[in-house]
């Protein structure tokens, strides 16, 4: 079994400064819209910040740490885990932005909330996790 994650300040920026900015323009919009100022942002802001805040949190689309055994991986974030069987992931999918320091994984069947995180070089030993996850689905191409 091996676990990896951000150490205290990396998570902070990585993970936690994203949404508290999501937050800040989410009651930046409120108070634009009910003082007299209108900014035509506003309302934009106001609809889609509360969706983006609720997948953040139940998505965990960034999440803290990733723990993998011989028989699962589970992505943990803000109090909650998205556990997967190797089986149920299925053929995993990686595309890595080498420029911004980001990795994109996809597990399992598409579905809205679960499935997709990102992860970052500053994960404690992240190349490892990378190539273990690629060499799991390289064998579940080989199977298919």
């Amino acid at each position: 079994m091996s676990i990896y994650t951000y150490s205290r300040l990396s998570k902070n920026m990585t993970i936690f400064l994203p949404v508290l900015v999501m937050a800040g323009l989410f009651v930046w919009a409120i108070y634009g819209l009910l003082s007299e100022n209108r900014f035509p942002l506003n309302e934009l802001i106001l609809y889609t910040m509360p969706v983006l805040l609720l997948s953040s949190f139940i998505g965990l689309h960034n999440p803290s740490s990733v723990k993998v055994t011989d028989q699962s991986i589970t992505f943990s974030g803000f109090g909650r885990s998205h556990t997967y069987t190797w089986e149920e992931a299925g053929v995993i999918f990686i595309r890595k932005y080498e420029y911004v320091g980001k990795t994109f994984i996809r597990l399992g069947k598409p579905r809205i909330l679960g499935g997709r995180y990102w992860i970052t070089h500053e994960m404690n030993d992240y190349k490892e996790l990378l190539s273990l996850l690629e060499q799991k689905s390289q064998k579940d191409v080989k199977r298919a």
